[in-house]
């Protein structure tokens, strides 16, 4: 059998303890990797249909998105909601998959959250968009522009909020931030630094804000983390869910 080369990097206590107990066995620590990962990989491949998702996963999950599934009221909708915790719903085959934003991973499939997609599509009145389709409707629209139901999503922040740290939070429930650039108020994306829009554009102006809050956006800490590619925010908050 033809061995490939592989880099390993290991834990220093992790690589000591292999190695002690590579010395009791007379075998090299390579030998033990190729064994332990040959027993893995057989164990994953004779398993018969898909894989199960870790219960505890599934819980911790459940425990998280179950109140914003019950509550959507569209895709859309669904999708606004999802995206804060960093999670988004996708079509698959004959059903819907949860993944990961970040890092674009499988996590596992609407039923097994105890929302089957037969049930989605009756509630919602139609099938999921494609997923192409859907990420350029509420996702990755160019800068400066918005889709409609994010737009009215700000625009109603932006009215009920009595204060700076009240708006603030409030769009940090929405996974969105706030940044003074100029004499304009910006709207960005958390998560990518990416600009959706002005203040004036859902009909509030910057200065229109100031007199009504009695003060300029509060500035950011020095210390806060920003995204690399984008001007410094123009203020921060502690997240507390709007009432």
């Amino acid at each position: 059998m033809e061995l490939e080369s592989v880099t390993l990097k290991l834990p220093r206590d992790l690589l000591s303890g292999a190695q002690r107990v590579a010395t009791a066995r007379d075998v090299t620590i390579g030998h033990m990797v190729r064994q332990l990962l040959k027993r893995e990989v057989d164990r994953q491949l004779s398993r018969t249909g898909p894989t199960q998702t870790d219960q505890r996963l599934l819980a911790a999950l459940q425990a998280l998105l179950a109140r914003d599934m019950a509550e959507a009221g569209g895709w859309d909708d669904l999708a606004e909601r999802l995206r804060p915790h960093g999670y988004e719903m996708r079509p698959s085959g004959a059903g819907c998959v949860l993944y990961k934003s970040s890092c674009d991973t499988r996590i596992c499939k609407g039923s097994e959250l105890g929302f089957p997609y037969a049930a989605l599509v009756e509630r919602f009145g139609g099938p999921m968009p494609s997923h192409a389709a859907f990420k350029t409707a509420l996702g990755v629209m160019p800068a400066g522009r918005i889709d409609p139901t994010r737009r009215a999503m700000i625009a109603t922040h932006i009215e009920s909020a009595r204060s700076w740290p009240d708006l603030i939070n409030r769009l940090a429930c929405s996974g969105l931030e706030l940044r003074a650039v100029g004499q304009a108020l910006a709207v960005h994306v958390v998560s990518t630094g990416r600009h959706l829009c002005n203040s004036g554009a859902v009909g509030a102006e910057y200065e229109q804000l100031i007199e009504r809050f009695g003060k300029p956006l509060p500035s950011r800490p020095s210390g806060d983390h920003q995204h690399p590619d984008v001007p410094p925010l123009g203020g921060s908050a502690e997240v507390i869910a709007p009432s």
